[in-house]
C-alpha cells in the first residue's frame, strides 16, 4: 500500500501592511507527516519563504486556506523538493518496518582478550 501525506501549514508571517495589501504572507511553517495505513508515520517540520510573486495572484488574509498556501509551498520547492521530502519519509517509515542493523561495539583485534579469572568459586 502506497503512504499517504498531510500537508499542514502550521504558521504564517508576513508583513501587516505591504505594497497597499494588509496581512502579506511572506513566510510559512508546515509539517508533512506520512502514513502507510498500518501504524507506521512520519514526519518532518519545515519553514518555506512565499515570496510576492507578479504569477499568483493576491489573496486576503481572510480567504487563505491550507491548501492555498500548501500549494504556494508545494510551488517554491518544486516537484524534485516535494518528491525528496516525500521520499525522505518513505525511507523513515521503511526504517520503522525493517530497521538497518544497529551498530555494535568490537573487540580491537590487535588487544589481547582479558584472562578468565579462575580464582572466582564455580557454583
Amino acid at each position: 500500500m502506497a503512504n499517504t501525506y498531510t500537508w499542514t501549514v502550521t504558521n504564517l508571517i508576513g508583513y501587516p501592511l505591504f505594497d497597499g495589501q494588509t496581512d502579506v504572507v511572506t513566510t510559512a511553517f508546515y509539517t508533512v507527516v506520512a502514513d502507510d495505513g498500518a501504524g507506521h508515520t512520519a514526519s518532518i517540520q519545515n519553514i518555506q519563504p512565499t515570496p510576492l510573486s507578479a504569477e499568483r495572484p493576491f489573496v486576503p488574509f481572510a480567504d487563505l486556506t491550507n491548501d492555498i498556501v500548501v500549494g504556494w509551498i508545494q510551488d517554491e520547492l518544486g516537484t524534485n523538493g516535494v518528491d525528496g521530502i516525500e521520499a525522505n519519509l518513505d525511507a523513515q517509515i521503511a526504517a520503522q518496518i525493517n530497521p538497518p542493523p544497529t551498530p555494535q561495539s568490537l573487540p580491537l583485534p590487535w588487544v589481547a582478550p582479558p584472562a578468565p579469572d579462575l580464582s572466582a568459586p564455580v557454583n
